[in-house]
C-alpha cells in the first residue's frame, strides 16, 4: 500500500486523519503520532474504528462524511456479512481517500490540472 509513498506523505496522511477525527470539544480522536510506516498507521487507525464502532457509531458516521469517504463503499461495507473485518476496511477506505487527497494537492500544486 505504501510503495510509492515516501515520509512526507505518510506524515501527511496522519495529520489529515488527526484533524478529521475531532471530537466535540476539536481534540482530536486520532492524535498526529510520528509513524515511519503507512502500515503501524493502518494498524493503530483499526484499533480506532474498532473503538468508534462499538461505543461512538454516530462520531465515526459523520467523521467519515467530512473525510469524504465514498458512500457507495461505505454502504457495501456495512451491508456485508463479515462484520469482522469491517475496522480494518474502514482504515483502507479512509487512507485510500487520503492519499487521492494528497495525489491531487500534488498535482494541484505542480499545475497538472
Amino acid at each position: 500500500m505504501d510503495n510509492e509513498l515516501n515520509n512526507e506523505d505518510i506524515g501527511a496522511i496522519q495529520k489529515f486523519v488527526s484533524k478529521d477525527f475531532a471530537d466535540i470539544d476539536y481534540s482530536s480522536l486520532i492524535p498526529n503520532n510520528d509513524f515511519k510506516r503507512l502500515e503501524e498507521f493502518r494498524e493503530y487507525l483499526i484499533e480506532k474504528m474498532k473503538n468508534l464502532l462499538d461505543n461512538n457509531y454516530n462520531l465515526l458516521i459523520n467523521t467519515l462524511y467530512r473525510i469524504d469517504v465514498s458512500e457507495k463503499k461505505l454502504s457495501e461495507l456495512f451491508s456485508s456479512k463479515n462484520n469482522e473485518t469491517i475496522p480494518e476496511k474502514l482504515a483502507d477506505l479512509i487512507i485510500e481517500r487520503q492519499i487521492q487527497k494528497i495525489n491531487f494537492r500534488k498535482l494541484y500544486r505542480n499545475g497538472n490540472l
